[in-house]
C-alpha cells in the first residue's frame, strides 16, 4: 500500500470530492456515479457495470455507460484483474483527491502557520487524524473570528464533558459568543421584549389603580 492509499483511508475523500468536483471539472452525474460505485464496492461487488448502477440510480443505462467510459478514459476509474477476476478500482479518483487535499493543506500552512499546531492538539485529544470535514470546520471557526486559545478552551470543555465531537464544540463556541453579545449589549432581543411587556403591564396596572382609587 503506497502513501496515497494510506491517506485515502485516513481522509474523508467523499467530502473532498463534493468540495472540489467543480474545480476538477467533474459533473454532478459523474460524482454520483463515483459515489454509487464506491457504495457497491463496499457492499462486495467486484466489477461495477452500467447495469448494476442503473438499478440504483435515476440515470439510464446509456448515460451511465458513457460516464463510466469517460471516467476510465481519464484514469479516475480502473478495471483491473485480481486473482483471475476483473475488478473495478477507484484508485484514480482517490489519488487525485488526496493530492487536492495535500495541496490545500500546503496553502493553509502558508497562510496560517499556526493551524498545524491546533490540528495536532485536536488529533492528540481525539486519538486519530482529523477528517477533511473536521479540518474545514476548524478553518470556518478561524474565519468567524474565534482565536486559537478560545477554540482550544472549547475543546478542553468538550473533553471534560466526555463529548469528543465537533458539533458539541461548535455549540460551546456559539454559546460563548452569545454570552459575549449579551454582556456587550446589556440585554438580548428577548429580554428587551420582556422588559417592554413588563413596562406595559405596570403602566396598565397603575392606570387601573388610579381608576379604582383615584376618584
Amino acid at each position: 500500500m503506497n502513501n496515497y492509499d494510506k491517506l485515502a483511508k485516513q481522509i474523508d475523500w467523499k467530502s473532498v470530492l463534493i468540495s472540489t468536483y467543480k474545480s476538477l471539472t467533474l459533473s454532478e452525474d459523474e460524482v454520483m456515479v463515483l459515489l454509487v460505485a464506491d457504495y457497491c464496492i463496499e457492499q462486495g461487488e467486484n466489477l461495477i457495470s452500467p447495469e448494476l448502477l442503473a438499478l440504483k440510480m435515476n440515470l439510464d443505462y446509456k448515460k451511465i455507460s458513457e460516464i463510466l467510459t469517460q471516467l476510465v478514459n481519464i484514469s479516475l476509474i480502473f478495471v483491473e484483474e485480481e486473482n483471475g477476476k476483473l475488478c473495478t478500482s477507484l484508485r484514480g479518483i482517490k489519488q487525485l483527491l488526496v493530492a487536492e487535499f495535500l495541496k490545500q493543506g500546503q496553502k493553509d500552512e502558508k497562510s496560517k502557520p499556526d493551524t498545524q499546531h491546533i490540528y495536532s492538539i485536536f488529533e492528540n485529544e481525539f486519538g486519530r487524524p482529523l477528517t477533511y470535514t473536521e479540518i474545514e470546520t476548524l478553518k470556518s471557526w478561524f474565519e468567524l473570528g474565534y482565536g486559537e486559545d478560545k477554540i482550544v478552551l472549547a475543546l478542553k470543555e468538550a473533553v471534560a464533558a466526555k463529548v469528543k465531537n465537533f458539533r458539541y464544540i461548535d455549540r460551546i463556541l456559539l454559546n460563548w459568543q452569545q454570552q459575549e453579545e449579551r454582556r456587550k449589549e446589556g440585554y438580548t432581543t428577548i429580554s428587551e421584549d420582556w422588559r417592554k411587556d413588563m413596562e406595559e403591564s405596570i403602566k396598565i396596572a397603575n392606570l387601573d389603580w388610579v381608576d379604582k382609587h383615584g376618584k
